[in-house]
């Protein structure tokens, strides 16, 4: 009887496609170790045409694409794997929306090997919560493919996992071995990274632990752990194999999201300036400029209103359903420019921990009745370390810029006359999507980049 496919052959099978052996031959080796047919041509791509193992995002030479700068954190040090722990990933209160879903809808855990349900292995109970029609799961969702840098086509439904008392699920591995490649790939491959998020605290065991990489990881709400499953060339990693410890005092819920090396093929993802740099935590904060410069700037544009012109931005990042014009613009003075850089460089270099190059500083843009600014990124040569400089207000209504943050969660933010926002522009979704109620809010933007 033909034998089925085991992980070091799979291995080997990855690893001569990306040396340049012909498929044919490699085929024929298997089938003289008697391999199962079917298997063999599927593990070589024969069959699955683009959507095998070794097509996107493995290139033509079979080099896995994933990149580290596809994170927005930076992975543990001196372990032989690529992993984070991302602390505060979810706030207490989405945590426990998630909670309370998940524990509406449980079904038995199964593992891979078998499809079924193993009260010796694993003993957790499982929501599909993917397949839940939920915005608010979604908004999870999506914000954990941003976070990670991978489109949400590469993803697997997520999924909530609950532990009573006693529960467990003993050392597995998250990628498939052996045969499950073949049962469980559908033309998209083998598991890339792992996605799991704490959505509590346990008073006692339910720890992670990787074994070989001597790490546990103790439950904390909100905490994200995220761990690449396969080495750089794209093989199996086997430093990843991890046990869910037995919960001994309390109870655990956590949420889980697999990617896989190919695309379900319905790919919408917008780009995300994945491979800028984030520098602070959050990624913007608010401030106060330095009075005599606001005074300053205050009394140009008082003195300046009869000398702004209407604004055209290109890509209609502007747009108003109540005027033709939404934005005027006041060009500033070099010497204003300079003085505003001058100001903010060593604050924003303070908050950045970085040194700064200035780039830019845009005049005194107004915004009339009914502007909307489109939530955009911004230019990502240029606009890395920016502020924006609340000047004048006419308003009925306040106004607030919606910013994300570094883990894509929703911020308004209100200024005053006088006040700044710091930010990671080219890095953060902004923009101010309701309409002005009012009829004037005049600010200034000025951006820098790190000089390394």
């Amino acid at each position: 009887m033909p034998k089925d496919l085991t992980q070091d052959w799979l291995n080997w099978i990855f690893e001569n496609i990306q040396r340049g052996c012909d498929r044919n031959e490699l085929l024929d080796i298997l089938l003289k170790e008697d391999f199962d047919l079917t298997q063999s041509k599927i593990a070589l791509g024969f069959e699955l045409s683009k959507a095998n193992i070794s097509a996107d995002p493995i290139s033509e030479t079979g080099q896995y694409n994933l990149s580290k700068d596809h994170i927005s954190a930076s992975p543990i040090e001196s372990v032989s794997a690529e992993i984070y722990e991302v602390k505060d990933f979810l706030s207490a209160e989405e945590c426990q929306l998630l909670i309370d879903q998940i524990k509406s809808t449980l079904r038995p855990s199964t593992i891979a090997t078998s499809g079924e349900y193993d009260h010796s292995y694993r003993t957790s109970s499982t929501c599909d919560l993917g397949n839940i029609n939920n915005p608010y799961v979604d908004e999870i969702n999506r914000r954990i493919c941003n976070f990670i840098g991978i489109d949400p086509s590469y993803g697997e439904t997520l999924q909530g996992q609950h532990y009573l008392e006693g529960q467990e699920f003993k050392e597995h591995t998250d990628y498939f071995e052996g045969s499950q490649l073949l049962e469980h790939d559908n033309g998209r491959g083998q598991r890339t990274y792992t996605f799991m998020i704490y959505l509590n605290d346990v008073n006692k065991g339910g720890t992670t632990e990787f074994h070989r990489l001597s790490k546990i990881f103790k439950p904390e709400r909100g905490k994200a752990l995220i761990w690449n499953n396969l080495n750089d060339d794209g093989t199996t990693n086997e430093n990843t194999i991890h046990q869910a410890h037995p919960i001994i005092d309390g109870e655990k819920t956590i949420i889980t999201k697999w990617f896989r090396q190919a695309s379900n093929g319905l790919k919408a993802h917008e780009e995300l300036n994945k491979h800028v740099k984030t520098y602070t935590k959050k990624g913007f904060k608010k401030a106060k400029l330095d009075e005599n410069l606001y005074e300053k700037l205050k009394l140009f544009y008082i003195n300046s209103l009869d000398n702004f012109e209407d604004e055209f931005v290109e890509g209609e990042f502007i747009q108003s359903e109540e005027t033709a014009v939404p934005s005027t613009l006041l060009d500033l003075t070099d010497a204003l420019k300079e003085e505003i850089h001058s100001s903010l460089q060593k604050p924003l270099e303070k908050w950045s921990r970085i040194e700064l190059n200035p780039t830019y500083v845009y005049g005194i843009r107004d915004y009339k009745k009914g502007a909307v600014l489109v939530p955009h990124r911004d230019r990502k040569n240029t606009h890395i370390i920016s502020a924006i400089i609340n000047i004048a207000q006419d308003i009925d209504e306040e106004w607030p810029l919606i910013i994300e943050d570094h883990y894509y969660r929703k911020h308004k933010v209100y200024l005053e006359p006088g006040e700044i926002i710091f930010y990671e522009s080219a890095r953060l979704l902004h923009g101010r999507p309701d309409p002005l109620k009012g009829r004037s809010f005049a600010n200034i933007f000025c951006h820098f980049s790190p000089k390394s």
